[in-house]
């Protein structure tokens, strides 16, 4: 008798283990889209069960609101985050298989982070996550010089970009103030300044950690643009100096020239007056 209750006891909990393994929730660790783009997030059963009439809910910070729920066999909108209103579908091509991503369109920069992928049986329930990464390419760095500083500035980024100086030589230049800011589409900003350097050229480069080509990039030749800059003022002040000397060269030709005339016409008036003397006489 006591050998039966003791096999009863082990077959009960054999059974409440394989209860509890029911079926497991699986998802991949992480998704990369660009921003704008539509977004497949994976959620599956193992071993392959229909989910039909299972809850099936996708969610981020808290239960309620939610991304997207899938109960009583079919979409619930009544609880979603207005973010995502008209945005997500639940592909159930593949339901009764135990697979049912979610898709989220037009991804903005507010939808990077976690997504919680949670199904729950009469019997059992489960969850997986997946990170969501939104990325964007900023603009092309912006270059400019006041006085003796330096500026660079690109806009955009998606995840949190840095900046780096290098010289002609591929130094690095160190900032003198760097500042990374969200703006109003919640991408990031950046903004770096520098003492101008003694070199030919400076590079301007930024980048982040999902990002590594180097495409964001502006050349500024500093010295022939300085050189440039003192040429033209040279000239400019030379070729004044050349007009100012031919206006005043012209002024004393002309000044000679009415002196001379002048002159003439005195002379000829006194041959005149003369003459007309001596036939009075």
């Amino acid at each position: 008798m006591e050998c039966i209750m003791i096999a009863s006891f082990i077959l009960g909990s054999l059974y409440k283990e394989c209860l509890s393994v029911r079926f497991q929730v699986s998802s991949i660790p992480s998704v990369s889209v660009a921003l704008g783009s539509d977004v497949l997030l994976p959620c599956t059963l193992t071993p392959e069960k229909n989910g039909e009439k299972m809850e099936i809910r996708w969610f981020r910070f808290r239960y309620q609101p939610y991304v997207h729920l899938y109960i009583n066999g079919k979409d619930d909108y009544t609880a979603q985050m207005p973010q995502f209103a008209n945005r997500t579908e639940l592909l159930k091509e593949n339901i009764t298989r135990g697979i049912f991503p979610l898709i989220i369109r037009n991804v903005t920069a507010q939808d990077s982070g976690e997504y919680h992928c949670y199904v729950e049986s009469s019997d059992h329930h489960g969850m997986a996550a997946v990170q969501l990464q939104v990325t964007a390419i900023g603009t092309v760095p912006v270059i400019s010089i006041n006085n003796d500083t330096i500026s660079c500035e690109s806009r955009d980024w998606n995840p949190k970009p840095h900046l780096t100086w290098t010289d002609n030589e591929g130094n690095e230049i160190n900032s003198s103030m760097v500042e990374v800011f969200r703006n109003e589409n919640h991408l990031y900003n950046i903004l770096s300044i520098i003492q101008q350097p003694n070199a030919s050229y400076i590079t301007c480069t930024v980048s982040n950690s999902i990002n590594h080509s180097n495409d964001s990039r502006q050349i500024r030749e500093l010295e022939h643009s300085q050189t440039s800059r003192d040429m033209r003022s040279r000239v400019y002040v030379i070729g004044a100096s050349f007009i100012l000397i031919c206006f005043g060269c012209i002024c004393l030709l002309l000044r000679s020239l009415c002196k001379y005339l002048l002159q003439l016409d005195g002379c000829t008036f006194f041959f005149q007056t003369s003459s007309n003397n001596k036939i009075l006489e």
